[in-house]
């Protein structure tokens, strides 16, 4: 089985993404992704996808993204396109990206890649007709603009990725799918805690919310997104405080309150022993910058 990383595609360290566009007549082996995701759309014809020795069919207008260290391939290709987006997330998608607000990103850039490593492939997002038309149009622009060498090109690669990423999110309605219900109540919990994680959230609600026990959901939840809900929470919290440190001419104790800290304290402690200095540092520091 042939294994591939990102540099396989992109020697480019400060902004590791490619764009490859294939057309497969019958098989693609099957092989796995080392350090990297990948966003496909089927963009014409038929094709059986092999996910851990599961079959599935895809069709034209089929939206899924792979997870890294997930194993697949194609077989039985009729007109067979793909485009493929290969990134990794970290760095990709920012921590200030409000689309991250959305049930829609969550299901389908976070949790679907990894439900399909442990439970196999069985859902994807479905393009209408005229939805396709437009993610067609944005990735034949992206393409242009990922082979050309014009100036700024890798931000307008990161915006029109941006754009992608929150299109395909507000098409991936989670609203009444009963079959994705799973994916769905735990993309429910997480889009809830990016709204609301300034304000007092207890496992026990956020369990009830997922319709998980609290066990459950935290092993669901840390398998994931590689870090516990709280851990998410408090990252979350502290990235918001940065901002208003950094912007604003509140009191520190005032930013550890509108951050979502009750302690102020322990905000101080907690501050330096994830951002290296503590907060009346970290805001000397960036007005001399």
């Amino acid at each position: 089985m042939k294994e591939f990383a990102l540099s396989s595609f992109s020697d480019n360290t400060v902004f590791p993404f490619h764009i490859m566009y294939d057309r497969h007549e019958d098989t693609f082996p099957i092989h796995r992704h080392l350090d990297f995701s990948e966003l496909v759309v089927v963009m014409n014809g038929t094709a059986t996808h092999i996910v851990d020795n599961e079959r599935f069919t895809v069709k034209k207008g089929d939206v899924f993204v792979i997870g890294k260290e997930t194993t697949h391939g194609f077989t039985d290709a009729s007109a067979f396109e793909i485009c493929n987006i290969m990134f990794r997330s970290e760095g990709t998608f920012l921590a200030d990206m409000d689309i991250k607000k959305s049930p829609g990103f969550h299901s389908l850039f976070v949790i679907e890649p990894y439900l399909t490593t442990v439970q196999g492939f069985s859902n994807r997002l479905t393009l209408s007709p005229d939805d396709y038309l437009q993610v067609y149009e944005l990735l034949k622009t992206m393409n242009d603009e990922y082979n050309s060498d014009r100036d700024g090109r890798i931000t307008m690669l990161r915006s029109y990725f941006s754009m992608l990423t929150v299109i395909l999110s507000r098409l991936n309605n989670t609203e009444s799918d009963d079959s994705r219900r799973n994916i769905i109540n735990v993309a429910n919990t997480a889009a809830f805690i990016e709204r609301h994680y300034t304000e007092r959230l207890t496992l026990d609600e956020l369990a009830e919310m997922s319709h998980y026990s609290a066990r459950h959901f935290v092993r669901i939840f840390t398998e994931t997104y590689h870090t516990t809900p709280q851990k998410y929470i408090i990252s979350l919290r502290l990235k918001y405080a940065c901002n208003l440190l950094r912007d604003t001419e509140l009191s520190i104790e005032d930013a550890a309150l509108r951050s979502g800290f009750s302690d102020g304290n322990y905000f101080s402690r907690i501050f330096k022993q994830h951002i290296g200095v503590t907060p009346k540092q970290y805001r000397k520091q960036q007005r001399e910058i």
